[in-house]
């Protein structure tokens, strides 16, 4: 197979980021979260929505 062949054949690998509106930072797993209490509802990242949530959980309010 000839050098052009084998660049037409190659595997390709597509990653699809997407801006986290917390952190600003490019990530994979960016999507809407729900939290029902506290009600929450956030574009971002797992991080940024385990700390949003994990501030406001208890009795004290946020």
């Amino acid at each position: 197979m000839s050098a052009l062949g084998k660049w037409h054949n190659r595997p390709l690998q597509v990653r699809v980021l997407d801006r986290c509106d917390e952190c600003g930072e490019l990530k994979e797993d960016v999507r809407k979260q729900v939290n029902y209490w506290p009600n929450i509802t956030a574009v971002c990242c797992a991080k940024c929505f385990a700390e949003m949530t994990g501030e406001c959980s208890g009795s004290a309010p946020c």
